[in-house]
């Protein structure tokens, strides 16, 4: 039981970093959109 913790202890903290830049990525890529959106529909009505 205890080498399976470690195991799993170790895999997710080798892959904790990768997912926080993805979700990085992801949210500002959204974010982008969103207000990229909002812009266009700003000056169109101006």
């Amino acid at each position: 039981m205890k080498d399976c913790c470690n195991t799993n202890n170790g895999k997710a903290q080798n892959k904790s970093p990768l997912k926080k830049w993805t979700n990085y990525i992801v949210y500002t890529i959204i974010a982008v959109i969103v207000i990229g959106a909002l812009v266009l529909q700003l000056s169109g009505k101006n």
